[in-house]
């Protein structure tokens, strides 16, 4: 499935995207917003395409704008009986914050979890030193839910980790005021 909107498009990912990846996710500017401190290699990363690429359990996009690879956008940990599922996005290159394609994104991402998929919640977790990320998601519906105190270290520091989550309804109810 590919999903177009006005800033960017979403298409399933392709073992071919694993180099670009690779370039992107090791970038030090990134890193501060992602989970793993690691560097990835093009094995791993062809690795783990394969490996979400068979599941039921996740959902990943590449996101393109102008046709330049620049995140990807996925929906993780798929419980289709509680019919929730975890979001994660990452523009990683740079160039493209501040743009509002995290926010297209994320409003696509949305629609394809309640209108495709019918889950009944989506939920996040945000690092609180990614101030960005949360007026996103804050701007598309979702509501802090809880906060895990001091449960990332960067750079000498823990950080608390916030969690977020929006529900089937107050998604219809949003779409409807749009």
């Amino acid at each position: 499935m590919r999903m177009e909107g006005k800033l960017a498009t979403l298409r399933p990912i392709e073992v071919t995207d694993s180099k670009k990846f690779v370039e992107l996710i090791n970038d030090e500017r990134t890193k501060d917003y992602l989970s793993g401190v690691f560097p990835i290699n093009e094995f791993m990363e062809e690795e783990w395409i394969k490996k979400n690429a068979i599941t039921h359990n996740a959902v990943n996009f590449a996101i393109e704008v102008g046709g330049n690879l620049v995140g990807s956008a996925g929906l993780m940990a798929i419980d289709w009986v509680a019919r929730s599922a975890e979001y994660g996005i990452a523009i990683f290159d740079p160039a493209y914050w501040d743009k509002g394609i995290g926010t297209e994104v994320t409003h696509m991402m949305l629609k394809y979890a309640f209108e495709y998929l019918n889950l009944n919640r989506v939920w996040l977790r945000v690092f609180e030193n990614n101030q960005r990320a949360i007026r996103v998601y804050e701007k598309c519906g979702f509501i802090q839910e809880g906060r895990m105190r001091q449960a990332r270290y960067l750079k000498g520091q823990y950080i608390d980790v916030i969690i977020m989550g929006i529900l089937a309804d107050e998604y219809w109810r949003m779409k409807s005021e749009f």
